[in-house]
């Protein structure tokens, strides 16, 4: 399995600018994640096999959806919060906001070793990277993965504020079983 580290700038991020917030463009960028990239970090590349979508925007409220206080992340820019790690998405036309948070990885470089949990994510994908040098090497690359069978549910723990507007039951967290090849 090839991968090539393509400039980010250079990326075509379109399909991280939401249009219609709904199921069915979740699960389209989600399809995108779970086939066509990886998370390449210092020692490791990463397939993602489980993400949750937070959206706000006047057309779309949830309140479990971190308001972007301290820091206002473009699309395609990693978020970090409280729970863990997004990959942020946007649309500044309407001033939506949100963020793919990202719930499972599993390490193709160690047997598809997997690690579960928001912030085990984050601590695994981010930790042991030299504090002292310029960049953080962790980085979304292309790559080709086999076809899964994409699953989705309700989120997992999600807090009062997002259970106003019935937020809470919005069947936005989508996950692939990959079988250990």
């Amino acid at each position: 399995m090839a991968y090539s580290n393509k400039n980010y700038s250079m990326m075509n991020l379109d399909f991280l600018n939401i249009k219609n917030p709904s199921e069915t463009e979740f699960k389209a960028i989600a399809d995108k994640f779970f086939h066509e990239y990886a998370i390449k970090t210092y020692n490791s590349i990463y397939r993602i096999v489980e993400m949750e979508f937070y959206w706000n925007s006047k057309e779309h409220e949830d309140g479990s959806t971190y308001k972007r206080k301290h820091v206002d992340p473009k699309a395609g820019e990693w978020f970090f919060h409280y729970s863990g790690v997004d990959i942020a998405i946007k649309n500044e036309k309407t001033g939506g906001y949100g963020g793919i948070l990202i719930r499972s990885v599993i390490d193709i470089n160690d047997d598809n070793q997997l690690y579960k949990g928001p912030m085990v994510c984050a601590m695994r994908l981010f930790s042991g990277t030299s504090a002292f040098n310029s960049t953080i090497p962790t980085s979304i690359i292309h790559h080709s993965f086999d076809k899964e069978e994409i699953y989705f549910s309700e989120r997992i723990g999600i807090g009062q504020n997002g259970k106003i507007n019935g937020a809470d039951k919005h069947p936005y967290r989508f996950f692939i079983a990959p079988i250990k090849k």
